[in-house]
C-alpha cells in the first residue's frame, strides 16, 4: 500500500510538472488529476485517472484493471460527486461526476473499447459492471 501511495505521489508530481503529461506506462494516454472527497474518511483524495473526451464530454472509467473492486474513487464519487478536475495545464476546476445508467454506460464503454482496447480485456477479468462517470 505505501509503495502504491509513493508511485500514485510520483505521478501526480510529474503530471503538474509537466503540463498533465506522465511517462511510463502512462505516455500518451489522457490523464486528469481527480480531487475527490474520501466516503469514509471525509479527506481529500487526488488520483491520476484515464479520461475519455467522447462527444465533448468527459468520462472516467472505475476499471481497476479488471479486479474485483471498483478502484476507492468511484465509491468517494458515488458519496461526494462534487469533485474538482486537473487536465492538462489548465487550473482545477469543479465538476460534478454523475454515474452513467447501464444504457448510456454500456453505449460509452463500447466507444472507451474502442479507443483503449485494454478496457476490453479489464472487463473480461471480472464480473462487476465497470462503471462509468461523465464529469460536467
Amino acid at each position: 500500500m505505501a509503495g502504491e501511495r509513493e508511485f500514485n505521489k510520483q505521478n501526480i508530481e510529474e503530471f503538474r510538472r509537466n503540463g498533465g503529461k506522465v511517462g511510463g506506462q502512462f505516455e500518451g494516454f489522457p490523464l486528469l488529476l481527480l480531487t475527490s472527497t474520501g466516503a469514509k474518511s471525509g479527506e481529500e483524495r487526488i488520483n491520476l485517472v484515464a479520461y475519455f473526451d467522447i462527444d465533448d464530454k468527459i468520462y472516467v472509467v472505475g476499471s481497476a484493471a479488471g479486479r474485483d473492486q471498483s478502484p476507492a474513487w468511484v465509491f468517494n464519487l458515488r458519496a461526494h460527486p462534487e469533485v474538482n478536475v486537473e487536465i492538462g495545464a489548465d487550473p482545477p476546476r469543479s465538476v460534478v461526476a454523475k454515474e452513467l445508467p447501464r444504457d448510456e454506460r454500456d453505449r460509452i464503454y463500447r466507444i472507451v473499447v474502442e479507443r483503449a482496447p485494454g478496457f476490453g480485456e479489464y472487463e473480461k477479468r471480472t464480473d462487476r459492471v465497470i462503471p462509468v462517470f461523465e464529469l460536467a
